[in-house]
Parts: structure tokens; sequence; C-alpha cells
């Protein structure tokens, strides 16, 4: 059976008719509820602020219940009918401090709520996909009237100015106007004086005749580093007093930052929605993204035992799991419980545990210096790193296998790595394949097994036996320089590595190589991995410091600042993005088929970008903060992941690491988590995001639908299982309201009823099935 679905404009009502093909089921064929749409109410929910003002010209300003096919649930939002014969949309409003970045700031009702007035001067902003959804699915360039920004000019706020920008590529909604590059205009208008060209950066059309016909969104010291639409020097009124419309600095050479809306007028009128068959909507899952918010721990890692500046002297550098421990190494000095409590000496290497954060105090490993890597393996924490010593033993430096609760040297297992020129000499990657332990770092001697084995000549990395350390002399590829990152395969054939080197076995291997797992370690054969992409014709710029194979993909990233994805089968690659500012890719994860990246990245990721420092391909620029995710099948960045964490020296992350409550541990020089209760969360050297609480959902029972006088009255059952959720009401074609209750009262007669379950990540259950009054 086919349903279709009609919509008919009729003198300011809108009529949804749902037909169905002849032959079709009695319920089908019911008609829907007669519905104006004028936004009143969530069951009333119109297309767009500009569809209230067409069918109901005198709609005064205030707020809305909008909706869309692709917003899902109807919201409110406040509408301007006011100027330019109305049916704006405010997607944004503040003073200075503006964050500028996917999620939003400060939440939609914010937004809503305090639309101007000094109780608006905090920032607030939509989610960028709540915009997105109340475009509908379109770009800022299908917008016929550009993107609207009103300016206060005094500062009384008796005075404002209208910008209007008109964007030239075809992207979704991005906040980040403060890029650079930027998105660029194809015009700027200042109270209807309008200028080709320009960018969501920089304007520069002011003089002292036109003083307001410039601006600039980005940070500087003068304006102690707070974002907002601000005017250039001709501007000169403004304080920073809490009441004035005209926000200054007070340091010299600071602008002044006005009060300010951001608008959008989508002039959507008739949507289509999917027709709903009798039978209900079918469950769906929500893609499995952390969430945004960190859960830092009562216990961290501080200090640097070296005193050393720089990525190579950080507080984390390696992680490993077992079970409810998390290991943790790197050149911290202590282990520390919260921001100002008892400090233990504890350097290099301590557990945790992962369902609580206590710190696991009979874990107590001795080691001379810093661990850049851990693995588990063969009932042992294997440890590499810049040691020469662990417990003081022999035969242990760069390598260690310790006891998984003491930290002990465990027994019947030795290795060690020395380099023959004399030279330093560490380990600094490990992977597990089988039976094999592979390491890579900066070492051309390797010993170990039991009993001990000569030294074998390698070229810095071998593969050495997990029961015992013995190093597989066979087997033996020859790199010219370090080993950052390693990745053995989980298909056992290959092993992927990435570093400073340029050669492998004496052929060209220009910082990553792919070597085959059978002696005599040859390059794997059929791949283009010598032509991958750099981002820099630079050659010493182009290190990589990421190499991993997630499913049919190879991740490869590091510097200059490029992230991307290649096919297993060929190399070739897929899609690749670049950061600015900062940005070198440091280490990868890939969990529950999202992939994610971590970098010192804390402004903008330009999709498809493949460029370094001037990205000209991109797609789309975005918001980043350290950690990028990516869908692992597309290979497209998500920008909804945007997790709230800060650093001692904007090194960033260097680990990330899933334990086993499927959350994702972030190691670096981490040193806050996100905001909560008042203040930010104290971070000690690492914290963790975890996956919003997911319900095992099941579909709603017994619906039934009763007329009531104009209206229906809902109510449903709930089981048992689906205790936290809430419950979205479907009538006819779309979603009408939103409960955590197990009825919904209705105000207009007649319609096509469903309910379905919807848990805090975004996974709904299968809807019951239809009923009508």
């Amino acid at each position: 059976m086919t349903i279709v679905a009609t919509v008919a404009v009729l003198t300011g009502t809108v009529l949804a008719t749902v037909s169905a093909q002849e032959g079709g089921s009695k319920s089908a064929a019911l008609s829907a509820a007669t519905v104006q749409r004028d936004g009143k109410t969530s069951t009333r929910a119109a297309a767009s602020c500009w569809a209230i003002k067409q069918q109901f010209p005198s709609s005064a300003d205030g707020v809305y219940w909008l909706q869309t096919p692709k917003l899902i649930a109807p919201d409110q939002f406040y509408c301007d009918m006011t100027t330019d014969g109305g049916g704006w949309v405010l997607v944004g409003r503040g003073r200075q401090g503006w964050n500028f970045a996917f999620p939003g700031q400060n939440g939609i009702s914010a937004v809503r709520d305090h639309p101007t007035g000094t109780a608006a001067f905090t920032p607030a902003a939509l989610p960028a996909g709540t915009i997105d959804g109340l475009l509908n699915g379109h770009t800022t360039d299908d917008l016929p009237d550009g993107v609207r920004v009103r300016r206060a000019t005094n500062v009384e706020g008796s005075k404002w100015q209208e910008m209007r920008w008109k964007f030239k590529k075809s992207a979704p909604w991005s906040w980040s106007f403060d890029a650079d590059p930027a998105n660029p205009l194809t015009s700027v208008s200042f109270d209807g004086t309008s200028y080709s060209g320009g960018d969501t950066r920089l304007v520069s059309k002011d003089s002292v005749l036109r003083p307001t016909n410039g601006f600039y969104t980005y940070e500087t010291k003068q304006n102690s580093w707070q974002r907002g639409f601000a005017y250039r020097s001709y501007v000169t009124a403004g304080s920073n007093s809490p009441t004035s419309y005209l926000w200054r600095s007070g340091v010299a050479g600071g602008d002044t930052i006005p009060f300010s809306q951001v608008w959008i007028r989508p002039k959507l009128t008739d949507v289509e929605y999917p027709a709903i068959p009798d039978s209900g909507t079918p469950a769906s899952a929500a893609e499995p993204v952390m969430g945004n918010k960190t859960s830092s721990g009562p216990w961290g890692v501080t200090g640097v035992v070296s005193g050393g500046t720089g990525e190579r002297h950080l507080e984390v550098q390696g992680m490993a799991v077992s079970g409810t421990t998390m290991y943790v190494g790197g050149e911290f000095k202590n282990v520390q419980k919260g921001a100002s409590g008892e400090k233990i000496d504890q350097p290099y290497l301590a557990a945790f545990d992962t369902a609580t954060g206590e710190w696991k105090s009979s874990f107590r490993p001795k080691l001379n210096g810093g661990v850049w890597d851990l693995q588990v393996a063969g009932g042992k924490l294997i440890v590499a790193g810049e040691f020469t010593k662990a417990n003081d033993a022999a035969n242990t430096a760069g390598l260690a296998a310790l006891d998984l609760t003491t930290g002990k040297n465990a027994s019947g297992w030795t290795a060690s790595v020395s380099d023959s020129s004399g030279g330093a000499a560490w380990a600094r990657a490990l992977d597990v394949q089988g039976d094999w332990l592979y390491v890579g770092g900066n070492f051309t001697r390797i010993w170990g097994g039991n009993p001990l084995s000569a030294k074998v000549s390698v070229g810095r990395t071998a593969r050495i036996r997990v029961s015992d350390g013995k190093p597989d002399g066979t087997w033996k590829p020859n790199l010219n320089g370090s080993v950052i990152e390693l990745d053995a395969n989980s298909g056992g054939d290959r092993v992927y590595y990435s570093g400073y080197f340029t050669s492998l076995n004496g052929n060209p291997a220009r910082k990553i190589a792919v070597v085959g797992t059978k002696a005599p370690a040859t390059q794997v054969a059929g791949l283009d991995d010598q032509s991958w992409h750099p981002s820099t014709p630079k050659i010493d710029k182009q290190y990589q410091q990421i190499i991993r194979e997630f499913g049919d993909k190879v991740w490869v990233g590091g510097s200059e600042h490029i992230f991307s994805a290649y096919t297993k089968s060929k190399f070739e690659r897929l899609k690749s993005v670049i950061t600015k500012t900062g940005g070198d890719f440091q280490a990868a994860v890939e969990i529950n088929g999202v992939v994610y990246g971590s970098c010192h990245c804390y402004n903008f990721v330009y999709h498809d970008g493949d460029a370094w420092p001037t990205p000209t391909t991109w797609s789309q620029i975005q918001s980043a903060n350290a950690v990028i995710a990516f869908d692992g099948e597309t290979a497209k960045p998500v920008s909804e992941f945007w997790p709230s964490l800060g650093t001692r020296g904007g090194n960033g992350p260097w680990e990330l690491t899933e334990d086993k409550q499927g959350c994702m541990w972030i190691g670096g020089d981490i040193n806050r988590g996100s905001w909560q209760s008042g203040g930010y969360q104290w971070a000690g050297g690492f914290t963790r995001v975890c996956p919003e609480a997911t319900l095992s959902l099941a579909k709603p029972t017994d619906l039934k639908a009763a007329s009531d006088g104009g209206g229906v009255k809902l109510t449903w059952k709930a089981p048992a299982q689906n205790e936290g959720a809430k419950y979205e009401v479907i009538r006819d074609d779309r979603v009408i309201g939103v409960t955590y209750g197990w009825h919904f009262d209705v105000s207009e007669a007649g319609g096509r009823y469903f309910v379905r379950a919807l848990d805090k990540a975004g996974n709904r259950s299968a809807s019951t099935e239809v009923v009508s009054p």
C-alpha cells in the first residue's frame, strides 16, 4: 500500500490530508487533522516564521513553534514579524564573548526567552544542527535575504545598524565566522549600502564618514580575547559597564564590540513530510558519538619530571586498559587527588579504576624515564619509553613487562633496546598481533627472551615474542628514521608505520610505510601508499604521527595539520581535513564505528581541505576543540562532537583509549574538563567522555485515541525498560509533541496517531500502529 501526503493552503489554514490508494486499509483512509499552522502550540507548528507571517499577517513579534522534516520535533523560537516584512527567526544574540562553536552557546531557550536587553548580553546561540533543521537541508547561500546581523550603535541600545551577509559558498550553517580563511561573501550591506566581496571574518568599508561600515569577528589581545561583531577603530564609544550596549575592554588599542543579534529568514511555506503507513515507523539508531561533557575522576597526574616543555614533555603519552584498570604513562611526576589535594610521588606510570576514577595504590612501578606507549598482552603490561631501567632491573632499557597488579617486573620476560652509535635509544610505539609484539622507535639493536638472546641489529623496528620478549631475527625491516606510530592490523598480514623516515630497506618510504608480516619484511605490493597526499611540499614537515587501520580504511594524520582516510585495498585517498590554527594530529581511536582524531587544534576544521597553511578546496568550516569525530563509514566529520576541555600548554591530547564502559579516555597535558556546578572540572593529565545514556527501547503499547470535545485525548502504556525515556507523539505525518508522560492532549479534532520512545542519545523505538479517534 502506498500513502500519499498532500498539503494545501486554504485562506490561512494549512489542511494536511492523507489518502490511501484504492484497496488500502480503512484506517489509512481516515481524514487527517485540519490544522491552523499559526505556531501557537506544538500541534500547530509552522515551517518558518515567514510561513506564519504570510498566512497570518497580523502575527506580532514573539515566540512561535516551528518544525521542518529535518528538525523532526517542533520547538519554540523567537520571530521578528516586523522588520522588512517580518518572518525572521533569531539564531543568536549577545555582546562580547561569543564562542562561535558548532554546538551553539547557552541553549535554545536562552535565545528565544531573552532576545534583547541586558539579560541578553551574555551570548547565546542555537546549535548549528538546529539551524540546519530550520533551513530544512538548504545551505546558507540559498537564503534569499542572506544572514542578517543587527548591531547596536549607541550605548543605550536605542539605535541600530542592519547588516546583511550574502554567502558565496554552498555549505551548511557554520558559526565559524572568525575562521582564517573565512567563509566568503558575495556581498555585504550596511543599512542598505551594499559592497561586493568580503568574508565573515573582516570587512573594512568604514571611514570617518561611515564609521560603522566595517566589522571583524575574531579575538584580539586588546579586546581581552573576546569575540563578537566588533566595530573597527572609527567607533570609539562604549565601556565595560554591564548595562552598555557597546562594550570595550579598557585595554589600549581595543575596539568596540556591540550587542548584536543574528537572524535568518528561510522562506519555507510548503514542506513535504514522508507519509507514515498504518504499521508505523521503524526503530532508528542515532550515530553513537560520545557526549561533549567530560567526566573527570577524583585523581589525576601532575607535574613534569624533567621540567621540560613542548610535545616531548607531557603528563600523559600512553594508555592501556585491562578490565576495570586504566594504566596511564608519560612524564608526569605525581599522582594527585583533586586540584588542591594530596600529591604522591609516583612518576611516569600509574593505574586508575575506570569505574570510580580512584588511584590504584597497589600498582607502584619504578621507572627512571618517561613512558611513550603501553600494551596489555599475555597477561602483562608492556611498557615502551625512554627509561633505561624498570624496577632497577638489568636489560630493561626502553622496554619492560610488568605485573598488572603490583607493577613489578613480570618473571620470564625480558627485552631491551640500544643504539649502535651510542646515542639515546627509546621505544615509542607498540602493537600486538597474535603471538608477536611489534615495537617501533629510535633504536638499532634489540635483545631479550628467556634465556636472553644475543643482540639483533634492526632498523628502528622489530617484533618480539609476547610470551618472553625474544626478538625475531628473521623479520627485520630497515627504516632510516625513527618511528612515531605503528599499527599491526587485525588481519595479520601487515604492519603500518609512520614517523620521520624516508626509506624502507633502501626503497622510498616517505614518512609512512606498509610492511608485510612474512619474512623478510618487505613493503606490501599493490598499494599506492607512496603517493599519499601531504598538506605541504616541504618533506621535513610531512611527518605523520597517526597511522591506523579501522575497517576498510587506513587513517593517516600528523603534520601539517592533516588527517586523511585512505582505502585499505589500494591506499587511495577518500577524505581529508585541515585544522587551523595549530593542529597536528597526534592520536586516533575507533569506537562503535566512529573514528576520533586528536590534535593541538582549538579553532577550525576545514572539511575536505588538503593544503596548509591556506586550505583552498574545503567544503565547509566548523569549530574544533582538541578531538574531532568522523563517521567511520563516510569519513565525514561529525561536527556535533565538540568536547569541552582545556590544556596546560596547548599541546593537546596524545592518547585516546576506550575503556570497558565504552567511554573514551583522553590523555595529554589536559588540565580541565567541562563546566559543572559553577566551575570547570579539574583534570590531571587526562579526562574522559562517555556516550549519552542509551536504553533498550521497546515500542509503547495500547495506544488509545478518544475524541474529547473539539480535540483528542491520547493515552498509552510504557514498557518498564523505557524508564527515563521521552515519547514522541506523531499525528498524520509529523511529530506534534514530546513528553515524559504517557498521555497527550491535542486541541484539534481528527487525525491518525502514533507514539514512539526516544532516549537521550537520540535512539528511537518502533512506533505503535496507527490509531484514530
